[in-house]
């Protein structure tokens, strides 16, 4: 397992103070329950109709901002391990982990379990560690604002188990802006969506990749700025 999932020192966190107003998913759930993947995004929660409204209803990019610089506060990877019934077991960033010990979560490190990781798949092993060895997840969840969303001040989220594309791509984009400009708060991204094909032989079938561009051309400055101004009240003469 490989990522840059790291426990920052307290100091270097920033909480963010907005709300979350929303969810960015690229999936549901069609009528029999079984998982559909989509190659555009879908808007969930309170405020979805106003995502459309600015987006349509199939957007397969859209622009985004991410209002801190902290990688665990809008780029954030972790360590994720349930159980069948879907019930958290334990969760961590590769160095620190919380543990359901049958009563309550308690904090354990790597440095004093060096095997912690394996001792949990073994206690509990899922279908997913039965199946292939490794019952772990690797989660990123992006926290950020769309600037083009009127009405409604907040941060949408997305998260993703993508470990063998969408991560990669997203964590990579991230870190190489972060290193080379010093910041990411405020450069506008597009985040594109496309479906890609297996490159399996004998295997027909596609899954949906995300990416991050920073984007900061004239039509999406336009775009957002043009978002800014105040929405025109329809009023009735008499």
């Amino acid at each position: 397992m490989k990522g840059r999932i790291i426990n920052r020192p307290a100091a270097e966190r920033n909480h963010l103070v907005l709300p979350r107003v929303g969810n960015i998913k690229i999936g549901y759930k069609d009528a029999k329950g079984y998982p559909r993947s989509v190659d555009y995004f879908i808007p969930t929660g309170k405020y979805a109709a106003l995502f459309t409204a600015a987006y349509g209803e199939k957007p397969q990019t859209i622009q985004i901002v991410f209002p801190s610089d902290s990688a665990e506060q809008v780029c954030c990877e972790r360590y994720e391990y349930r159980d069948n019934e879907g019930r958290l077991l334990a969760t961590g960033d590769g160095e620190t982990y919380k543990c359901w010990n049958g009563k309550e979560y308690q904090e354990l490190k790597i440095s004093d379990y060096p095997n912690l990781m394996k001792d949990i798949e073994r206690r509990y092993p899922n279908s997913q560690y039965q199946r292939t060895g490794e019952g772990w997840n690797i989660i990123l969840t992006l926290n950020f604002i769309i600037p083009c969303v009127r009405g409604v001040a907040g941060v949408w989220q997305f998260a993703t188990k993508g470990t063998a594309s969408t991560i990669p791509n997203i964590r990579d984009t991230f870190d190489a802006i972060l290193e080379s400009n010093g910041f990411v708060k405020g450069i506008i991204f597009d985040l594109n969506v496309q479906f890609a094909k297996s490159q399996k032989p004998g295997d027909k079938s596609r899954y949906p990749v995300v990416s991050i561009i920073p984007n900061e051309s004239e039509a999406n400055i336009n775009k957002i700025n043009e978002a800014k101004q105040p929405i025109k009240m329809l009023t009735t003469k008499k």
